[in-house]
């Protein structure tokens, strides 16, 4: 099974093919993009999105088409949990071929470290844990806008609040060891287990977007 998440900064229109090609080169079976757009499609896959943004939303001019983030997957779609933020974050179950998967795809302060919305949308995504996690099999993905590793961004308390979050409802950042990334894979330890994790990353010149892309590659 392979995972992946990528922010692809609001996409620019020059780069669409060349970002749509490495997405089909990654070959995901889940695929979790943060600031993104609808013209984002790929064969095979089903979206689930927060919703289309406004053209004028949060002090922000968005592009027609534009969302901030998308859940793509080759499996079989489920049920579709509310989420504290339509536009921020989204959250469904996946029939994986190892199990339901419930897949809660995020962005954790959309002006990066801006108060008081990265502590809002912090606490907010703490209640959607408290409301969906208990007794699921959970992947969280995106940007997170927190290092786990390297420099702590933005800052060692908001670090701190998610790992006791993970240990509270038994999950592994599998990302955690890549330094000064706030983009990552989480998935609960009942789901790993005793399965071998591989991480790959790709636009670690930055050239496509902003952020580092990362693949999760799961084998039983």
């Amino acid at each position: 099974m392979r995972i992946a998440t990528w922010n692809l900064e609001r996409l620019d229109k020059r780069k669409n093919q060349l970002i749509l090609d490495k997405l089909v080169d990654i070959n995901a079976d889940i695929l979790v993009l943060t600031e993104t757009n609808s013209l984002i499609q790929l064969d095979n896959y089903s979206c689930i999105s927060t919703d289309l943004l406004p053209t004028e939303f949060d002090g922000i001019k968005y592009n027609v088409g534009e969302n901030r983030v998308s859940i793509l997957t080759k499996y079989k779609a489920a049920t579709q949990h509310k989420t504290f933020d339509s536009y921020t974050t989204v959250c469904t179950d996946i029939e994986t071929p190892i199990g339901l998967l419930t897949v809660y795809g995020s962005i954790i302060g959309v002006f990066a470290n801006r108060q008081p919305r990265f502590d809002n949308d912090l606490n907010g995504q703490l209640a959607d844990f408290e409301k969906i996690f208990p007794g699921r099999q959970v992947c969280i993905a995106g940007d997170l806008n927190v290092t786990f590793s390297g420099r702590p961004w933005p800052s060692n308390k908001a670090r701190q609040i998610l790992l006791d979050a993970f240990t509270t409802y038994g999950l592994t950042n599998t990302t955690a060891n890549i330094a000064d990334t706030v983009d990552h894979i989480i998935l609960s330890n009942d789901f790993i287990e005793n399965k071998h994790i591989e991480i790959e990353t790709w636009n670690t010149n930055k050239k496509l977007s902003d952020h580092v892309g990362h693949l999760l590659t799961l084998t039983v």
